[in-house]
This record gives C-alpha cells, sequence and structure tokens, in this order.
C-alpha cells in the first residue's frame, strides 16, 4: 500500500509557524529587554519546528512552504497598527501575539484530532507541547500586563 503524506496539512502549519516567528522577530527590538528575549525564545522555538516540519515535507517528496499565510500578513498588519496607536505598546504586542499563539495551538490541534494521516498526527502530537507551552507562557505574559494596567 502505497501511503502518501499530508503534505497540505503541514506546510499549513509551516506558513501559521512563520507568521508568529515573522511577528516575534519584529517586535523583539521594538520591547524592554525581558519581553525580546521571551519574544526571541519563542521565535527560535517556532523555527526548530518549521524546520522539522519542512524536513518531513521534504522526505515526502514535496516543496516545503517557505513563508507565511496572506491570513497571518493581515494580521501581523493588524497587530502593528494596534501597537503604533497604543499607549503601551509592550502590553500590546503581548496581546497581539498571544492571539498568534491561540491560533497556531488551534491549527496543531486541529491537525492532531482531524487529520487523516497517522503520520501528520504524530509529528502535530509531537511539537503539541512546545506549542501548548508558548502559549500558556504568552497568556500569561498577557494576564500579567492587564494586572499591572488595572
Amino acid at each position: 500500500m502505497n501511503h502518501h503524506t499530508d503534505t497540505s496539512t503541514l506546510n499549513d502549519l509551516i506558513q501559521v509557524l512563520n507568521d508568529g516567528k515573522s511577528f516575534y522577530e519584529e517586535a523583539a527590538p521594538k520591547v524592554r529587554s525581558d519581553l525580546a528575549s521571551v519574544f526571541q525564545r519563542m521565535a527560535r522555538t517556532k523555527a526548530a519546528i518549521v524546520a522539522d516540519l519542512q524536513s518531513a515535507v521534504a522526505s515526502a517528496g514535496e516543496k516545503p512552504a517557505d513563508g507565511g499565510s496572506f491570513a497571518g500578513t493581515v494580521r501581523k498588519w493588524y497587530a502593528e497598527m494596534r501597537t503604533t496607536l497604543s499607549a503601551d505598546s509592550d502590553a500590546q504586542y503581548v496581546a497581539q501575539l498571544e492571539e498568534f499563539e491561540d491560533r497556531i495551538l488551534a491549527e496543531f490541534r486541529n491537525a492532531v484530532e482531524k487529520s487523516d494521516d497517522a503520520n501528520v498526527r504524530a509529528i502535530a502530537q509531537r511539537h503539541l507541547p512546545a506549542v501548548s507551552r508558548d502559549h500558556d507562557d504568552m497568556r500569561a505574559l498577557k494576564q500579567i500586563q492587564e494586572a499591572h494596567a488595572a
């Protein structure tokens, strides 16, 4: 039996991770140093997962995605505008990046729960702890920011 890897789902995951990685990299130099180090760590985590996913796509004989998504580009532009207009840009970056983390986590959970390809489910499941950790870290940062603003 010839098994065809669901590279479309893997490429979707690559794109959503690249969206987040790109936004973290752009935001890091614009925030205070403690947040910058968190943002840089988040970008490195996403880059490592992307490399693994791209390897899986290439191993299946397909071309891996190397950029982000149109939706991610629009979302990043919107977030940048909100941050520019905000009185507390650090808090706004955290809030916007937490929304990116929501999207990334949802995509990975969807791949784990709904992909017809057992290999794709296994790959997504393998990375789900790191994706969940990043999501939880950003949610906690957002809650801290909101508590300080109150």
